[in-house]
């Protein structure tokens, strides 16, 4: 037999009849006026009928709801990434003003440290999704042995998934002032680069004297590391 094109009839239930053979069938009103009786195994309620422009935002936050904080962020991440950039950012700026976000990701940026927001500007910049830049073998990667310290610690696999979906606050770091203790030279930076100078100081973050590779004054005798204010 030939395919043949299936439909759906509309109407509503007008109850139970019994056909010649005793078979149970349904009896409708077609929204044309017609009354047909059918079998019943071929009649399902028009609630279990989901049309595709009757699909509704809340029924698919509905569902992303019930995963953890990392995978609903994921999912949201590759959502706005399959629909496109433009679109994506369009849509979610729409949804979150109107609420229709609401609850399904936190609206409040998290903190983190200027290290973490350096790696999540790296990845963004080379078009990594949020997958890729929690690929777990590159985080454990012993290049990158300070973030992984980090990342595995606490909650801060949602913190870093929140901060890449929601934007994030850079913690303000202490500054320190570097010191060679026999001579009073300050380490100083600035157009020449770093260098110690007797009457030139500058002030440090422990990011910065790590880009520097200077990040062992912390642990050497012969310098003086003296915090900056408070």
């Amino acid at each position: 037999m030939e395919d043949r094109t299936r439909v759906v009839l509309y109407g509503t239930y007008d109850g139970f009849v019994r056909s010649t053979v005793e078979s149970l069938q349904i009896a409708v009103s077609l929204d044309g006026g017609e009354r047909v009786e059918i079998p019943s195994e071929c009649a399902i309620s028009a609630d279990q009928i989901v049309k595709k422009d009757e699909i509704k935002l809340k029924d698919v936050i509905k569902r992303i709801k019930y995963f953890d904080l990392v995978t609903q962020a994921v999912w949201v991440n590759g959502i706005l990434n399959e629909l496109g950039s433009g679109f994506g950012l369009h849509k979610y700026y729409e949804g979150y003003k109107q609420g229709k976000l609401e609850g399904l990701i936190e609206r409040e940026k998290v903190t983190i440290t200027q290290g973490i927001a350096d790696y999540i500007e790296y990845a963004k910049e080379n078009d990594w999704d949020l997958q890729d830049a929690m690929d777990s073998d590159f985080i454990a990667s012993e290049e990158d042995r300070k973030l992984s310290d980090w990342f595995y610690k606490d909650n801060n696999m949602e913190t870093f998934a929140l901060a890449w979906i929601n934007g994030y606050i850079v913690k303000e770091e202490p500054k320190y002032t570097v010191k060679i203790k026999a001579t009073k030279q300050y380490l100083s930076n600035d157009e020449i680069g770093p260098h110690f100078d007797p009457s030139f100081r500058s002030n440090f973050t422990k990011s910065d004297l790590e880009k520097l590779d200077l990040d062992w004054v912390f642990d050497c005798e012969g310098m003086e590391v003296e915090k900056v204010g408070k």
